[in-house]
């Protein structure tokens, strides 16, 4: 009796051949197992029994790191072997549906070497096994061997490759497989590019801890690119290194010694924890303590603290060194650009940003930033779904047809590839405005499509005619379908939430901006939402937004805008707000007298930036959100005030029915003697009331019964969960997002599912 067995799914790089090696054995079976190009391929002859019980092994008792997607089974023909080996590898593209795992924290079985002075990897910072350590980031084509990956510059030594060639050991075929005789070493440069110091195990990294203590700055290099490292409890030197990267107010994610050390500045709850110590180690955003006493310019004027614990072998190393238990460890880029990765781009685009440089030779072949996910309520909402889950496919509901990609939309992108029921959603790519970006956006691209080997028959992009994603999708794929920013965002919900084909949702997309069908900027829409297309069907109040592009940095003028509709010239003259100069007020006000340069809009972004400003809580936008994000945090021990809602129908476009925000801002601007965080508070909670309220009689009308939240907005956890009570008190089903990202990281896989089913035939 004879067997042929493909397994598809998460298998290479994680120990599977050697697994199927040692159970084939155990059940007294003969044959082969191998890569291929995308699976492993089993050949298994025996007795009905034996095999019955190695399939039963196959599929429950395989490697932790591993996930079978698909098994297909058939029998075949007795080719009489006489022993069960491991084969060379072979490539195939009969199925695409297997990819590399991603890149994982390592082990404790390495973490007990490199700490054990006995062990020949004592102190060595790229230890690694099968179990554990960098994946994506090392490879560049499949099979998953080590010729294929950034490994192959390291020929092993004899010790490392009688671990590698033996079957029963964790190291067989781990391609990162090294130790301080045969694999990268580290340097530590000055800040004139001078070599300080090299070393095959930690003495670079010892010197790099008595910097970071001495208050340096020190770029690391790490798995996935490279990181700025700083102490979190210096004042100096942080406003030192917010200087020099431009970020005067952008918050810094730290790194920490272990979860007994993030407990003593953050509040941690069970399922932040779980995050924090899982093998994919995310950063995650916590409440901060009141006795945390990092440095006020970590995370200026927020509530929360993005957090991750060590997850490398150098990190480890670091740590046990640092007197100091915590250092900001933020991705070492300048605004809108790429995570630097290369030591050559290290040396040259931070200088003068940095003091010191701790680098190795082992090349990145995918930089890959830090995951970023923050939990609200029940559910984890990714920020950014990068290092740790990139490239692991995610199951859809239903199954494609038709393979497609998803280019995503401006800021904050991702891109996807789809096939059957896998979705491929890259890491986070970032401002593709900036041409670095826009060429990293497309190798990541091309790399995708190299790894899955999957060619897609059609392209989605976002309906902005000004896009860079729009423009590269439009001269590179042979067909693509332009799909509208709110509708990829609600699409990308439903394949989340594993809703059928067939399925209908009212959707609230909540964001900063996204352009819509009538040629204005939409971003607070209540849309009936399937796969196959929307309808709008209500949305918060269009504003004015004088200057364009130019009030969403400087929301004062959003205030004059909204407020331009209930007061006069000379009211709007006395409101208190901050400008870049006195005449900058006079001429958005005459702006607004001549309709001149003044865009329309609908987003929910917009109007909390003009009441975080008008709140006096910001006055100019430094990062994506900050407005959003800080008076979210300066409502956080507010009382409701209950400010009253109005709705009212508008006629541009279609007759609609839109939440009067005018009202909203009008009501914080005559009660601005209430205390701030009361009517912080009142004002998101009359937003998010609104939304919900908009979406409740939608979903009555259409006989519709679930809701869902997507967009940026949702990550505000006091809008989402006020949305979320009202819903479910009125007895609607509420979806929101837990696999994909609920900003516009998630706008690629809506992009990609509909475009494969725009020819579809319901």
């Amino acid at each position: 009796m004879s067997k042929k067995i493909h397994v598809y799914g998460i298998v290479q790089g994680v120990g599977f051949r050697p697994f199927v090696y040692r159970i084939a054995h155990e059940h007294g079976l003969r044959g082969y197992v191998l890569n291929f190009g995308n699976g492993v391929e089993i050949w298994i002859e025996g007795d009905d029994k034996s095999m019955e019980e190695f399939l039963h092994d196959l599929n429950t008792k395989n490697p932790p790191l591993s996930k079978i997607d698909k098994v297909l089974i058939e029998n075949t023909s007795h080719k009489g072997f006489d022993d069960f080996t491991i084969k060379k590898s072979k490539k195939s593209s009969r199925i695409k549906s297997s990819i590399i795992p991603p890149d994982v924290n390592i082990c404790e079985g390495c973490l007990s070497e490199m700490f054990d002075p006995s062990d020949h990897r004592y102190r060595y910072p790229f230890t690694v096994c099968t179990n554990c350590g960098p994946r994506y980031t090392t490879v560049s084509d499949l099979p998953y061997d080590r010729q294929n990956t950034t490994m192959i510059d390291f020929p092993l030594c004899e010790k490392c490759n009688e671990e590698y060639t033996s079957p029963m050991d964790r190291r067989y075929h781990a391609q990162p497989t090294c130790c301080s005789d045969c694999g990268p070493r580290t340097m530590l440069y000055d800040d004139k590019r001078e070599l300080v110091l090299e070393s095959d195990r930690d003495e670079a990294i010892i010197k790099t801890a008595e910097l970071l203590d001495d208050g340096s700055i020190v770029a690391i290099k790490g798995i996935g690119g490279i990181h700025i490292a700083v102490r979190a409890t210096e004042d100096a030197s942080l406003l030192r290194l917010r200087k020099n990267l431009g970020r005067a107010e952008q918050p810094f994610a730290v790194m920490t010694r272990d979860i007994n050390t993030a407990r003593s500045f953050t509040l941690v709850d069970q399922t932040e924890e779980q995050l924090l110590t899982s093998y994919r180690k995310p950063i995650v955003v916590l409440e901060k303590s009141d006795e945390c006493h990092l440095s006020e310019y970590v995370a200026p004027g927020l509530h929360n603290v993005a957090v991750m614990l060590p997850y490398a072998g150098l990190h480890h190393l670091l740590f046990r060194r640092l007197k100091e238990p915590t250092c900001v460890m933020t991705s070492a880029n300048l605004p809108g650009r790429p995570m630097v990765k290369s030591n050559a781009e290290a040396l040259e685009k931070l200088d003068g940003i940095v003091d010191y440089y701790l680098l190795h030779n082992r090349r990145i072949a995918n930089r890959t930033d830090d995951s970023v996910v923050r939990v609200i309520g029940d559910k984890t909402s990714f920020i950014r779904r990068s290092r740790g889950y990139v490239p692991e496919p995610i199951r859809m509901p239903f199954t494609f047809e038709i393979d497609a990609l998803g280019v995503g939309p401006e800021l904050n992108t991702t891109v996807t590839i789809l096939s059957g029921n896998q979705a491929y959603v890259s890491q986070y790519i970032g401002n593709t405005k900036k041409i670095e970006t826009l060429r990293y956006h497309n190798e990541v691209v091309e790399h995708l499509k190299r790894l899955t080997g999957i060619t897609p028959l059609i392209w989605g992009c976002d309906l902005h005619p000004r896009f860079n994603t729009t423009h590269y999708a439009m001269e590179n794929a042979e067909k693509t379908i332009k799909v509208q920013h709110h509708h990829a965002h609600l699409v990308s919900l439903m394949a989340d939430a594993a809703l059928p084909i067939n399925a209908r949702i009212i959707g609230i997309a909540a964001d900063g901006v996204g352009y819509g069908t009538d040629g204005t900027i939409w971003g607070g829409e209540i849309l009936e939402v399937g796969y196959d297309g929307f309808t709008r069907r209500a949305s918060l109040e269009t504003q004015p937004m004088p200057g364009g592009d130019v009030a969403t940095y400087y929301p004062s003028r959003m205030v004059l805008g909204i407020l331009s509709k209930v007061l006069s010239d000379d009211e709007l003259a006395k409101i208190k707000l901050r400008f870049r100069h006195e005449s900058e007020r006079r001429i958005v006000i005459e702006q607004l007298r001549r309709d001149f340069n003044v865009v329309r809009t609908t987003s929910t972004g917009r109007v909390l930036d003009a009441i975080s400003v008008l709140l006096g809580i910001t006055y100019y936008r430094s990062y994506e959100g900050e407005p959003a994000m800080k008076l979210e945090s300066a409502a956080r021990h507010g009382k409701n005030l209950e400010i009253p809602l109005r709705f009212k129908t508008e006629r541009n476009g279609g007759k609609r029915m839109v939440l009067d925000t005018t009202q909203i801002l009008l009501n914080v601007y005559e009660n601005l003697d209430v205390p701030r965080a009361d009517l912080a508070f009142s004002a998101e909670d009359a937003i998010a009331t609104g939304l919900a309220e908009l979406a409740i009689d939608a979903a009555g009308k259409g006989d519709i019964g679930t809701i869902g939240l997507s967009g940026g907005v949702a990550y505000n956890a006091h809008i989402t969960t006020r949305i979320r009570e009202i819903v479910e008190a009125n007895d609607f089903t509420f979806i929101r997002h837990d696999k994909i990202p609920n900003g516009d990281g998630g706008v690629s896989l809506g992009q990609a599912i509909v475009a494969s089913l725009s020819n579809r035939k319901v």
